[in-house]
């Protein structure tokens, strides 16, 4: 072959890629440019019985089309359990460094001398992520970070993708670091934003490649909204969703004993908090606002598949 030809073939690979780089994630995942791409994501399966239950009925009944499991928390195995029998469902981990709760504690999978950094004295994860980047070693974060992945697959889980439970995995630029490095190790996708091209961190800059497919817009209720009414939040939220992949993220449990047992003293995020969450996503409203606003379903398997493992 002539060093003509060569380089000719070269150059076609490289325009060839930059498009690809150009392209944005609807149209790489085979939709127009200006598609309204939503991830309705619930949080928290796997923390109790009542989260685990409301979220599996919202996942059969739609619009709900993904959720995240906490792998660490004492209701693991019943969602695992439905995760094996239930394999086209769309089910990721919210990998968990964190437990918030009064007197429903969880620690790591890990060995505790492996991760002692990311526990305190009684042997738990910290309640709050500024305890955690204030003793945490990032080498710890992503031991942890992978044995929670290890132990979804060893359940038998079709992991579709990784987020973070309170963003502690993201809280800082090494733990970011960590948790895009176990994503890559299995070729999973990752719950970022615009925001991760501004970090200067060497390794980050290095997982950023064609595969990466970073979400244009992530929508969460605040305790500001809650108080507002949730039907007004999400309402707004849908009406005025912009074009690009966008990433709802809610939480779904009833409001029963269990669940205010477990969010004692901690109104934001509680029962009826996440019971609220539950009616408007099964409500006909919900489903009228979506269609009238032409919003496209999108799942972390798919890009999973078409983008993240495409290559």
């Amino acid at each position: 072959m002539s060093k003509k030809w060569m380089l000719l073939c070269f150059l076609i690979f490289v325009g060839s890629l930059t498009r690809s780089q150009q392209k944005s994630v609807a149209e790489r995942l085979g939709y127009d440019a200006d598609a309204k791409l939503l991830i309705i994501h619930a949080d928290d399966l796997g923390v109790t019985h009542s989260e685990n239950a409301a979220s599996i009925k919202s996942l059969a009944n739609g619009p709900v089309n993904s959720a995240s499991i906490m792998v660490p928390c004492p209701w693991f195995e019943e969602i695992a359990a439905y995760a094996r029998k239930n394999k086209s469902t769309d089910l990721g981990l919210h990998l968990t460094l964190n437990s918030e709760w009064k007197h429903y504690k969880w620690g790591p999978v890990s060995s505790l001398d492996k991760v002692s950094s990311l526990v305190n004295k009684n042997g738990y994860f910290y309640a709050l992520v500024d305890s955690l980047v204030t003793s945490g070693v990032a080498d710890e974060v992503e031991y942890e970070l992978r044995n929670q992945v290890k132990k979804a697959y060893k359940a038998g889980i079709d992991v579709t993708h990784l987020d973070a439970h309170m963003g502690a995995a993201v809280s800082t630029p090494d733990f970011t670091a960590a948790y895009m490095k176990v994503a890559a190790e299995f070729r999973l996708p990752v719950l970022l934003d615009s925001r991760i091209y501004s970090i200067e961190h060497p390794q980050i800059k290095e997982l950023l490649t064609e595969n990466t497919a970073v979400v244009d817009a992530i929508y969460s209720a605040s305790p500001g909204d809650f108080q507002k009414g949730m039907d007004q939040y999400y309402t707004s939220v849908l009406e005025k969703l912009q074009s690009g992949l966008n990433c709802l993220l809610i939480h779904l449990a009833y409001d029963d004993a269990e669940m205010k047992a477990v969010t004692i003293d901690h109104p934001g995020w509680g029962a009826a908090w996440r019971q609220a969450d539950y009616d408007f996503f099964n409500s006909p409203e919900c489903a009228k606002i979506l269609k009238e606003q032409n919003i496209i379903l999108v799942s972390w398997r798919s890009i999973r598949d078409k983008i993240t493992r495409a290559n």
